[in-house]
């Protein structure tokens, strides 16, 4: 893999599994649009009737009637766009999304032989995508709609968006965003923002879609990352007294973010955080009773709040960095960093014996 994208970066600039993911999405839509297009002209003749929209290619697209018989279509489905504007919306998705992870998880410098972006997002989809099969298959049969399950899931690349949104508030929370120029806010509310216009969406048309597939998809990121993603070491002794117990744990790989920065009633604006915790509590019980998750222990979240710090701030904005010069704007984000930054060191070497 290394090679390899040694070779293409010497053609473009663009990581290698972006480029891999858009030759997909060009290749399956196209495929796809061709193959849909002859049969419409070849059936058409015999019903007048027919609509362009009713061709489905099983083979192809995710059908969840037509699943067991082509169960590849469980993630090739995703780079599959049947209109010009998913399309265009997918390439757009791929390009930001892939070269946003490539970026913050270089295989190089995490030593892994398979690209974290490629498995990250080849989890989500298959995950995501098999759930709302079994979510939508179980809500017909209860319902008697067993025509439905005949009809394809156009979910395509939509459902990396909602995880390329938690990645991003995991690794550049406190990043403003800036909407023509009339309101800002920032990138650790974006996955919020998103479920609930989904939601508004889904309520003003009366179907599960587009909720569904950015809620499953939004939960499966955030468990991945939150309990399985393994994290690389970070060299924690240029910024952390010495001696401290916890550094030799930070300068070691880990799976998961038990961060509290990360815990999922974060995600939720301030106002319902006190009413949506005994429930995310809760469940995170239940979760640790059932063996489904493994409970964290201070030293794990306080090793998890220092990984967090580092990824916020980074080394220099612990330390000496000094507000950006020339724009305020950049002035008052690194000021934020730096002082969320100590405040979570501070908490962290303190002595709790």
């Amino acid at each position: 893999m290394e090679s390899l994208s040694n070779q293409v970066s010497q053609f473009t600039s663009l990581p290698v599994i972006t480029l891999v993911y858009l030759a997909i999405t060009v290749t399956l839509s196209a495929i796809t649009s061709y193959v849909r297009t002859q049969s419409y002209k070849h059936l058409i003749a015999g019903n007048p009737e027919l609509v362009f929209e009713d061709i489905i290619i099983p083979s192809l697209q995710l059908v969840p009637a037509h699943f067991v018989f082509h169960p590849w279509t469980i993630w090739t489905s995703a780079f599959v766009e049947t209109s010009p504007f998913q399309f265009i919306s997918g390439l757009i998705i791929v390009y930001v999304g892939m070269t946003f992870l490539e970026s913050q998880w270089n295989p190089k410098s995490s030593q892994q032989p398979l690209s974290e972006a490629l498995k990250f997002t080849s989890i989500i989809i298959i995950i995501s995508n098999l759930v709302c099969i079994v979510l939508i298959t179980l809500s017909n049969l209860l319902y008697g709609s067993l025509s439905n399950l005949n009809l394809p899931l156009h979910y395509g690349l939509y459902i990396l968006v909602l995880p390329f949104a938690t990645v991003a508030k995991q690794l550049t929370p406190e990043t403003n965003i800036r909407v023509l120029s009339l309101f800002k806010f920032r990138l650790k509310r974006l996955p919020f923002i998103l479920l609930t216009l989904t939601l508004v969406i889904s309520v003003i048309k009366g179907n599960a879609a587009p909720f569904l597939p950015a809620f499953v998809s939004f939960f499966t990121s955030w468990c991945y990352l939150r309990y399985f993603q393994f994290s690389p070491a970070i060299n924690a002794f240029e910024v952390l007294p010495s001696p401290v117990s916890q550094a030799g744990s930070v300068n070691t790989p880990s799976r998961g973010d038990p961060s509290d920065t990360f815990a999922l009633v974060e995600f939720f604006p301030d106002l319902a955080k006190p009413y949506v915790k005994p429930l995310f509590d809760g469940i995170y019980q239940l979760s640790v009773l059932l063996g489904l998750v493994r409970p964290w222990n201070d030293e794990e979240v306080d090793i998890g709040n220092i990984r967090s710090t580092f990824r916020v701030s980074g080394t220099q904005g612990i330390t000496t960095s000094k507000p950006t010069s020339g724009d305020p704007i950049s002035s008052d984000i690194d000021e934020r960093r730096r002082q969320v930054a100590l405040k979570v060191l501070e908490q962290s070497v303190d002595p709790k014996e």
